[in-house]
């Protein structure tokens, strides 16, 4: 039989009354009072401490990865390749080596995209597979997009080699056939200039582009202007592949750039630009641009030649009404649309800069 006495309550009364539970607890505040305090703010900073560090993890994830840099930390600028070849590390992994020469020129670097124009010359592309930006290569027959790979252009003056060596690119452009064309690793694409019409079939200036639509040839056919029997030219061509411009334009003369303005292909005209730029000539440069610009105008490298116009005009010669109506141009013939918040800015400074010259 149960011992327990009935009713219950009578054998669960506290041992204690009040005052002896409160005498209690004083002489355990007294004796412990740093080590309570301690206790208890450590419940609260602990939580918050490891609520900050988590806000900032996730901040440091999804922060701005900004521009691409070189890999020092420096802006990456327009480089002219010394006879060596030049190596560009880049701050993502990335990096682009340069044949003797070749000229790379950034256009525009955000944290989403990479644009550059390989004016001419070879180069070898290494982009870090999973970046965040999409690169995409200007190279005057066409326009290469990749996002992560390893490839390479060969730009001449009427001939454009893409080659994969890993990944997948995407080559665009008027002369490729559907416009784009996807290459995979071991794949390569040549492009070529079109032949050139006698001089005497040249329509005049303003009535649409003396050079029929391009065509895309074998790499193992020769040039199609060699092959059409074009005549060979003064050898400023080669002149301007081995980056000898100042050779090249004291070959050709102002006249001489004229005369071949009226007569060549866009490859051709824009290696004459970089010939009158890169000799100190820029006033020269004008004319192949505006050439592109206006006998071109359906092509997708015409709205890259009135933005070239207009940084020429305003950083180049300081004519910011001539820039502005370049950058206006830019926006109406349509440039791809990772470039036209540079265009627009730079169509704001240069009319920015006509307003402080009262014009």
């Amino acid at each position: 039989m149960s011992r327990l006495k009935f009713p219950l309550k009578e054998g669960l009364r506290d041992p204690a009354d009040e005052p002896a539970l409160s005498r209690m607890w004083q002489a355990i505040d007294a004796r412990f009072p740093r080590r309570r305090s301690k206790l208890s703010l450590s419940l609260i900073i602990a939580p918050a401490a490891a609520m900050a560090a988590g806000i900032a993890v996730v901040a440091y994830m999804h922060r701005d990865a900004g521009p691409l840099r070189l890999a020092n930390g420096s802006a990456i600028v327009a480089v002219d390749a010394p006879a060596t070849g030049l190596r560009l590390a880049m701050s993502d992994g990335s990096s682009v080596e340069l044949g003797a020469g070749a000229r790379f020129e950034p256009i525009e670097s955000s944290a989403q995209s990479f644009i550059a124009v390989l004016d001419r010359g070879d180069a070898s592309f290494e982009v870090k597979p999973g970046g965040p930006r999409r690169w995409q290569i200007e190279c005057g027959l066409a326009t290469v997009e990749v996002v992560g790979t390893r490839f390479s252009c060969a730009r001449g003056p009427d001939r454009l080699h893409v080659g994969v060596e890993r990944g997948v690119v995407l080559v665009r452009g008027e002369r490729v056939p559907s416009r784009v064309r996807r290459l995979s690793a071991g794949e390569s694409l040549d492009v070529f200039e079109p032949a050139v019409a006698p001089e005497s079939q040249i329509e005049p200036e303003g009535t649409g582009p003396a050079v029929p639509d391009a065509e895309i040839r074998p790499a193992a056919e020769p040039a199609v202007a060699a092959r059409a029997g074009a005549p060979a030219g003064p050898g400023w061509r080669e002149l301007a592949r081995n980056g000898r411009h100042r050779e090249a334009f004291a070959t050709l003369g102002s006249q001489g750039i004229r005369r071949e303005v009226k007569r060549l292909g866009i490859a051709d005209l824009f290696a004459l630009a970089d010939v009158a730029r890169l000799s100190g000539h820029p006033a020269d440069a004008v004319a192949p641009l505006q050439r592109i610009v206006a006998g071109f105008a359906g092509d997708p490298q015409a709205p890259l030649a009135a933005f070239a116009l207009g940084r020429l005009e305003l950083d180049d010669l300081g004519r910011p009404a001539p820039a502005a109506a370049a950058f206006k141009r830019a926006l109406e013939l349509g440039p791809p649309q990772s470039l036209r918040d540079n265009v627009r800015a730079r169509l704001a400074e240069a009319q920015a800069r006509m307003r402080a010259e009262g014009q």
